[in-house]
């Protein structure tokens, strides 16, 4: 079951570079989603060196079953000013990092 409303998707977005297996709550329109969709499909089967995970969500970080990764560049291109524009703690209790 994903969660949409008003034309918003709310995803999860783990870095691992960055904040290890630690996600942060984004939310997206529809036509961002969609591209980010689109992305994640054709990078299936390549070399390219994923960046960025992701998975469909809900407030609480339950994933659906729909899931992708990104490159570094449509990581920057379409994710990054909202990740680095959500603060967010860990479990351990401190604030996750901004992508540089």
């Amino acid at each position: 079951m994903t969660t949409t409303e008003n034309n918003l998707q709310l995803i999860s977005v783990v870095v691992p570079k960055v904040n290890g297996i630690y996600a942060k709550l984004l939310v997206l329109t529809d036509e961002v989603y969609s591209k980010i969709k689109e992305l994640s499909e054709s990078n299936k089967g390549t070399d390219l060196e994923l960046f960025a995970l992701y998975a469909e969500s809900n407030l609480y970080h339950e994933l659906s079953s729909e899931m992708g990764a990104l490159t570094r560049i449509q990581f920057d291109e379409l994710l990054k000013e909202s990740y680095n524009g959500k603060m967010q703690q860990g479990r351990s209790g401190k604030y996750l990092k901004s992508v540089q």
